[in-house]
């Protein structure tokens, strides 16, 4: 009997710290610093790998910014005032051609940089808007690190998604909305002639 009362304590203790233990885990694995982290860690894995090409490299960052932008939200966003012209016939071909031209523009510009280490500097709540978390990146062979903000919300299929990431001072989306809203302007808003021009640069 003595036995089995040392055994339930046992289970029962066991029990208590698996509980615990879950529950740091999700509580840390919800931290948004440690989530940027963690895509930034494997970002730069991905750079420090010399046995793989610049296209295997490209290849292996737009799979990251793929399965963790907000494609739909930044999509219509880079519209501008033009996403009320968006067909609804046309929708599913521009969202996947906005996917791969985003991913791409993403992978390549980090591709110009070396591997390096980054550090989260700031987590700033937007509210509504999302988290602004701000982190600094040295580089290899690089004396002065780069800033490097990324501006996540929360998501209904995983913790967080990238809206935008800011390098030197340039946030990313922002800049392509502007350059997509000035060629929309010169197309009659049409978005159709906008979704051939970004397949044409995405192939």
């Amino acid at each position: 009997m003595i036995k089995k009362r040392k055994f339930y304590m046992k289970f029962l203790i066991i029990l208590i710290l698996i509980f615990f233990s879950s529950e740091q885990a999700l509580t840390e694995t919800k931290n948004p610093s440690q989530w940027v982290e963690s895509i930034g860690n494997r970002a730069l894995v991905i750079l420090e790998k010399d046995s793989l090409s610049d296209e295997e490299k490209t290849n292996s960052l737009k799979k990251i910014f793929i399965s963790n932008l907000a494609i739909k939200r930044i999509s219509l966003f880079v519209l501008g005032p033009y996403r009320r012209n968006l067909d609804p016939s046309d929708s599913l071909r521009y969202f996947e051609s906005i996917k791969n031209f985003i991913s791409k523009v993403y992978a390549k510009r980090l591709l110009s940089y070396p591997s390096g280490i980054i550090n989260i500097t700031k987590v700033e709540e937007k509210g509504k808007q999302g988290i602004i978390v701000s982190s600094l990146i040295t580089f290899d062979n690089r004396p002065d690190p780069v800033s490097i903000d990324w501006w996540i919300i929360p998501s209904s299929t995983s913790l967080y998604k990238v809206f935008d990431i800011r390098i030197s001072g340039i946030w990313m989306a922002q800049e392509q909305r502007s350059t997509f809203t000035s060629f929309l302007s010169r197309n009659n808003g049409k978005i159709s002639n906008l979704i051939e021009k970004i397949e044409l640069q995405i192939e």
